[in-house]
C-alpha cells in the first residue's frame, strides 16, 4: 500500500468526520462500526497519532499493522516515531533486527538507515558501526548510499571512513554537494584546509557552471589564508560567466588593495561592457595615449558632448606633462571644449576646467571667468570652482574680490595643494601691493 493511498484515506476519513457531526446537529443518527477496526481505519488512526505528537498511540498502532500484514513500510514507520519520540528504542531495533534476520536478502537502505540512527540514540556505537558496515559490503551500494551512510560515520566520530566513503561516492557521482561535504569534512574535522581547497578546486575545474555557492566557499576558504590572488583570479572567472555588478566590483577593490593595476586594465580590455571605467583607469594612470583613443571611440559610439570635453582634458594634460604646451595644442584643446558646449555639455567640471584653463593661459580671461561663474551657478559650494573665480578676478585686477574668495578656499581646504597655495601668495601680494 503507498503513502499516497494512505494520504488519500486521511482525506476520506475528515470527510466522513464532517459529514457525521453535520448528521448530529441534523438529528440524525450514524452507526458506529462493531467489527475490527480494519487497515484502513488503523492507518488513519496512526497518523493522527503523529499530527498529534502521540508517538505511543501511533506506534502501537503501526505495530498492529505490522502484525495484521507483515508489510515492512509500517515496521519502519514505527522505528520512524520512536527516533522522534526517543523513548523505548530497543522495542523498535528487536523489530528490525528480527525482520533482517527473516530476510537477508533484504537490502532496503531505509531500514539500515534507521536501524543504524536507533542505535546511535541510544548510544550503542559499535552496533551502528556494524550496521553500517554490514550494508556498505553487501554489495550494489551507490553514490547515495554511500553519502547516507557516511553521515552515520561523522556521528561515530569516523572521519577517516567517512571521507573514503565520500571519496567514493565522489569518484562514481561527482556532485557539488559531495564535493562541498568532503571539502567541509577536511576543513572542520581533519584539519586539512589545503585538502579542503583542492577537492573545490577539482570540482569547479571539472564543472565551471557549478553554482555561484561553491564559488563562495572556495573563496571564503582563500581569504580565509589570505589568498587573495586566488580570490581575485574567482571573482574573474565568476564575472565571466555572469557579469554581475556586484563581482566587478571585488574585481576592482581587490586589484586597487594589491595595487595591481596592469591586471585590472588587462581584464577590463578583455571584457565587454567596461569602456567607461577602462577610460577612467586609464585616465587615472596618465595613460593618456590609450584614454584618447578609447574617449574618441565612445563619442564615436555614442555621440555624447561629454567625450568631446574629456578629449579636450587629456589633450591638454598630456601635452602638459610631456612638456609640450604649444599654442596649437591649447588651440585644439579650445576648440573640442567648444564642440562639447555646442553640442550640449554643459557639467560644472567641463565649464570650471575649460574656464580655468583659459585663465591660466591669459588665452580669454573675461570668457573664462564666465565659464567658472555658470560652474558656481550649479555648484555654489564647490572650493574649487572658487578658487578658479579667485585667480580669474586677480588676472582681472579685482584683488580685494579675489582676496575675499581665496581667504574662503583656505579656510576650508588649507594650503595642501600647491595651486591653491600660490593662488594665495600671489593675490594676498595683490591686496598688500595696492594697499600701499
Amino acid at each position: 500500500m503507498s503513502w499516497n493511498y494512505i494520504t488519500f484515506l486521511m482525506g476520506w476519513f475528515l470527510a466522513v468526520s464532517t459529514v457525521s457531526t453535520a448528521a448530529e446537529l441534523g438529528g440524525g443518527s450514524t452507526p458506529l462500526p462493531t467489527s475490527s477496526p480494519s487497515e484502513d481505519q488503523l492507518i488513519i488512526q496512526a497518523i493522527l497519532g503523529e499530527n498529534a505528537g502521540d508517538f505511543a498511540t501511533s506506534r502501537d498502532t503501526f505495530e498492529k499493522l505490522f502484525a495484521l500484514t507483515d508489510n515492512k513500510e509500517y515496521l519502519l514507520r514505527e522505528a520512524q516515531d520512536a527516533l522522534s519520540e526517543q523513548k523505548d528504542q530497543a522495542r523498535s531495533i528487536t523489530n528490525l533486527t528480527q525482520w533482517v534476520k527473516r530476510h537477508p536478502a533484504d537490502h532496503d537502505q531505509k531500514l539500515y538507515l534507521i536501524l543504524a540512527a536507533l542505535y546511535i540514540q541510544t548510544h550503542a556505537l559499535s552496533e551502528a558501526d556494524t550496521i553500517v558496515d554490514t550494508y556498505l559490503t553487501q554489495g550494489n551500494v551507490d553514490a547515495e548510499d554511500l553519502q547516507e551512510f557516511g553521515a552515520l560515520k561523522i556521528q561515530l566520530g569516523e572521519y577517516a571512513e567517512e571521507l573514503t566513503l565520500l571519496q567514493q561516492a565522489y569518484a562514481q557521482s561527482p556532485s557539488e554537494q559531495t564535493a562541498l561535504q568532503i571539502a567541509a569534512l577536511y576543513s572542520l574535522k581533519l584539519q586539512q584546509p589545503e585538502k579542503a581547497t583542492a577537492i573545490l578546486e577539482q570540482h569547479i575545474a571539472r564543472d565551471p557552471e557549478t553554482s555561484v555557492g561553491t564559488y563562495f566557499k572556495l573563496i571564503e576558504m582563500y581569504a580565509k589564508h589570505s589568498q587573495i590572488g586566488k580570490v581575485l583570479a574567482l571573482y574573474k572567472q565568476l564575472y565571466r560567466k555572469d557579469p554581475q555588478k556586484y563581482f566587478l566590483q571585488k574585481i576592482i577593490e581587490i586589484s586597487l588593495y594589491q595595487k595591481d593595476t596592469q591586471g585590472l586594465i588587462h581584464f577590463l580590455e578583455s571584457t565587454k561592457g567596461n569602456e567607461d571605467l577602462l577610460y577612467g583607469v586609464y585616465k587615472d594612470n596618465r595613460l593618456y595615449a590609450k584614454a584618447l583613443t578609447l574617449a574618441q571611440k565612445r563619442y564615436a559610439d555614442t555621440h555624447r558632448a561629454r567625450w568631446l570635453s574629456e578629449e579636450a582634458i587629456l589633450t591638454y594634460e598630456q601635452a602638459r606633462d610631456e612638456h609640450h604646451l604649444t599654442p596649437k595644442v591649447l588651440d585644439t584643446m579650445r576648440r573640442l571644449f567648444e564642440r562639447g558646449i555646442s553640442e550640449g555639455n554643459h557639467e560644472s567640471i567641463y565649464l570650471n576646467y575649460y574656464g580655468y584653463t583659459l585663465i591660466e593661459h591669459d588665452m580669454d580671461v573675461a570668457k573664462g571667468v564666465d565659464l567658472v561663474r555658470q560652474a558656481l551657478g550649479k555648484d555654489p559650494k564647490n572650493i574649487y570652482y572658487l578658487d578658479s573665480l579667485a585667480w580669474g578676478l586677480y588676472k582681472q585686477g579685482h584683488c580685494r574680490k579675489a582676496a575675499t574668495l581665496i581667504r574662503r578656499v583656505v579656510k576650508k581646504e588649507g594650503m595642501s595643494e600647491p595651486e591653491i597655495k600660490d593662488h594665495y601668495k600671489a593675490i594676498t601680494a595683490c591686496l598688500n601691493h595696492k594697499k600701499h
